[in-house]
């Protein structure tokens, strides 16, 4: 039995010096207060250590930053707690973000992400989406709509907010680059999910698509004016054409019935006509010497045929537009929409006929620049055309040249 008062540190320390063989008694010291580190033998100190020593993470590689400032690392993915609480790149952010899918990562800051994307949501909300309506109400049913649609299909979701990167460097003009990156980079998150959709249209995904077709096509007018391209035609290979024409691909696909449930903003108010715009003088009279006319140039009986029914449909475009009986300005575009493959391949080879058409086209065009990702084309278009056009054939662009207020350099 032990005594009432434990033994004292040098008892102890004698004894066992005296003792060479093992005792039939277990000594184990109960605990006092009095009892310190410091006053244990050297081994029964580091037993002692070894014990009582707390644990913590020690970490011999870590994040860049943390072995710039020589400090530990916890190694906390995708970003570790010095690189959070500083607010820098983290290392792991960045190779999480080149192995993760690219819609799901955006190899970035995820507190820089998403204050970027709640940035670009907003302003979709509250900016961009009237952008493309002449009416609020179909702003409004289209900004719901299309951003519901857009939380199941994330190349939706990318191109709206590209779009809306585009129209705040319109508005941020100190800002232009670092939102035209992000435009690019959605674009291109976009186009991987949209492309392998495309090819697999149903009636489940058809609405997202055809949402996502027309938002490219409205992006390639966001971006501006580029030398050499005119939307219909240009030095080479049209991209936005193509996107445009797959429009009709895509609704020629899956029935019409299946395209009810989303719509762009400025499909909405289908039925409620545009304000009345002051007519171009003397249209009518235009429309026909232009139709007699490409009808006498044509050299074939195709081209006669395609020559006068492109000027038909632009006819009646103008009618409806000045009657007024359209909804919105951009119907206009169904003029391109109804050309043929024969009519826009004359187009591309700068045939006289066609470009002549197409300039007149443009006059529905200038009134579309009211809107920001419109600004610059009527003229930029034009330009184009007069380049391309023989100069016994200019004469036939006075009188759209008027209409739109360009005149050649």
């Amino acid at each position: 039995m032990w005594e009432d008062t434990p033994p004292s540190i040098s008892t102890t320390r004698e004894s066992s010096r005296e003792r060479s063989q093992p005792s039939d008694r277990h000594l184990s010291l109960p605990p006092t207060e009095e009892w310190r580190d410091s006053d244990l033998a050297p081994e029964s100190r580091s037993k002692s250590k070894a014990i009582t020593r707390r644990s913590h993470r020690k970490s011999r590689s870590g994040c860049q930053n943390c072995k710039q400032r020589r400090i530990k690392c916890d190694e906390r993915k995708p970003e570790c707690a010095n690189c959070t609480k500083r607010r820098v790149r983290c290392d792991y952010a960045a190779s999480l973000g080149a192995s993760s899918s690219p819609s799901t990562c955006f190899n970035q800051n995820p507190h820089d992400f998403c204050v970027s994307e709640i940035e670009l949501t907003h302003h979709w909300s509250t900016s961009t989406c009237y952008s493309m309506s002449m009416w609020p109400t179909g702003a409004i049913e289209g900004r719901d709509k299309i951003v519901s649609l857009g939380l199941h299909h994330d190349h939706l979701l990318h191109l709206i907010f590209a779009f809306t990167a585009l129209h705040l460097a319109s508005c941020r003009p100190t800002r232009f680059e670092e939102y035209v990156a992000k435009a690019d980079r959605h674009y291109s998150l976009a186009l991987p999910s949209l492309t392998t959709e495309l090819a697999s249209m149903s009636p489940d995904n058809c609405n997202a698509v055809f949402t996502s077709v027309q938002l490219v096509c409205f992006l390639g007018f966001a971006r501006g004016p580029q030398p050499g391209e005119y939307l219909a035609f240009g030095h080479g290979r049209s991209e936005w054409l193509i996107m445009f024409r797959g429009i009709k691909t895509t609704l020629q696909t899956i029935p019409r019935s299946h395209f009810t449930e989303h719509k762009l903003p400025h499909e909405k108010a289908r039925h409620r006509p545009l304000p009345r715009e002051t007519e171009p003088p003397d249209y009518v009279a235009q429309l026909e010497d232009l139709h007699s006319y490409v009808e006498f140039i044509a050299e074939t009986e195709g081209q006669r045929d395609g020559n006068t029914n492109s000027v038909d449909i632009l006819k009646e475009m103008f009618h409806n537009r000045y009657t007024p009986k359209d909804s919105e300005y951009h119907v206009a575009f169904g003029w391109l929409y109804r050309m043929d493959e024969g009519f826009l391949q004359r187009l591309q080879n700068y045939e006289p006929g066609p470009l002549i058409i197409y300039g007149h086209f443009t006059v529905l065009m200038y009134d579309m620049e009211k809107f920001w990702y419109m600004k610059g084309w009527t003229h930029h278009i034009m330009s184009g055309i007069y380049a391309a056009l023989p100069n016994d054939y200019r004469p036939w662009l006075d009188w759209p040249m008027r209409q739109v207020s360009w005149i050649p350099p």
